[in-house]
């Protein structure tokens, strides 16, 4: 909390928003991000709770039902985070939640060694914790049948157990983060009302980057270059973090959000062209095999020419339009 409370500080006084960019006022930054992203903050905590919970069930009872109890739990508890990652801001990029609970490549060698010799999670090796290694303990190398006998083994059960609580404790270290966030933006000082737009703006990019990035090339879809290999959820991932980007833009019943402060600027054209380019997305997706195998080049392709057309209006048409510097690159996100 101290730590976060400290960089945020900082981030504050050395963020550079353009000298002419429109400011929102404290009213419509609370407000907006209490409605667009704290309430998505809420949702990752419920299901990471649900995950937990799920996982302590199933190792107190290892069998068929409750196996398909904890990976109905993970797939929430991803799905959410994949929601929330779709436009992040605030504690999560200071406190790197994503590297914390959704650190790619796994290091399955690591795990099992750690398994084998009875040690719990490492909290301090993101490669060895967190949704991933979870996802391998639940669905092994895209053998999900296999699994259920060697979770029976009370270490590894363990191991999966530890990793959802992991997963829980890192996104509950938010709870106090976004309530700072937005005492912050409400308050008497300016600073954080001024970088909101660039960082919001700059992060939503990220995130439709790293939406991008969940198709790989076709050359390069060996299995393991796709980020769900081992529990196929592809196609529901890059929906739910295309929504994400949706609630943030357009809040979370499509009336409000940033769009709404973008319109009282006179920028209603902006908003009209990313509400069909979304929509085009949407589509793409929907169009998406959900056996990732069976997935064609030409509807990856669609998707992925949408997904960056998003980002040009934004990057090309949004920011100048707010005469907004982006301060972040794709990469800020992770």
């Amino acid at each position: 909390m101290k730590a976060t409370v400290r960089i945020l500080a900082l981030l504050a006084v050395a963020g550079l928003a353009h000298a002419e960019a429109p400011v929102p006022d404290a009213g419509f930054a609370t407000s907006w991000v209490q409605q667009a992203y704290i309430g998505r903050h809420q949702a990752l905590a419920l299901a990471v709770d649900a995950f937990a919970t799920a996982s302590h069930g199933f190792c107190a009872q290892p069998g068929a039902d409750t196996l398909a109890t904890a990976r109905s739990g993970w797939q929430s508890a991803m799905l959410a985070w994949r929601n929330m990652d779709g436009a992040t801001g605030g504690p999560i990029v200071l406190e790197r939640t994503g590297r914390m609970i959704d650190f790619r490549p796994t290091r399955v060698k690591d795990i099992e060694k750690r398994i084998a010799a009875g040690d719990g999670v490492d909290p301090h090796n993101v490669s060895v914790r967190g949704l991933s290694a979870a996802e391998y303990l639940l669905y092994g190398e895209a053998a999900p049948a296999a699994q259920l006998a060697k979770l029976k083994n009370k270490a590894r059960c363990a191991y999966l157990v530890g990793s959802a609580e992991r997963v829980a404790a890192d996104v509950h270290q938010l709870d106090a983060g976004w309530t700072l966030y937005a005492e912050q933006l409400g308050g008497e000082a300016a600073f954080f009302r001024n970088n909101l737009l660039p960082e919001t703006i700059g992060l939503m990019l990220s995130g439709l980057e790293g939406a991008i990035r969940r198709l790989p090339r076709v050359e390069e879809a060996e299995p393991s270059a796709w980020p769900d290999w081992r529990s196929g959820i592809t196609k529901a991932a890059l929906a739910a973090q295309l929504d994400g980007f949706a609630t943030a833009y357009f809040g979370p019943k499509g009336d409000g959000g940033l769009a709404s402060f973008v319109a009282a600027q006179g920028h209603t054209a902006v908003n009209t062209k990313l509400k069909t380019q979304l929509d085009a997305a949407r589509a793409a997706i929907a169009k998406l095999n959900a056996d990732q195998a069976k997935q064609t080049e030409a509807q990856q392709t669609a998707v992925r020419t949408s997904l960056s057309a998003l980002k040009q209006t934004i990057a090309g048409e949004l920011a100048p339009a707010l005469d907004i510097v982006l301060g972040f690159n794709d990469s800020d996100g992770d």
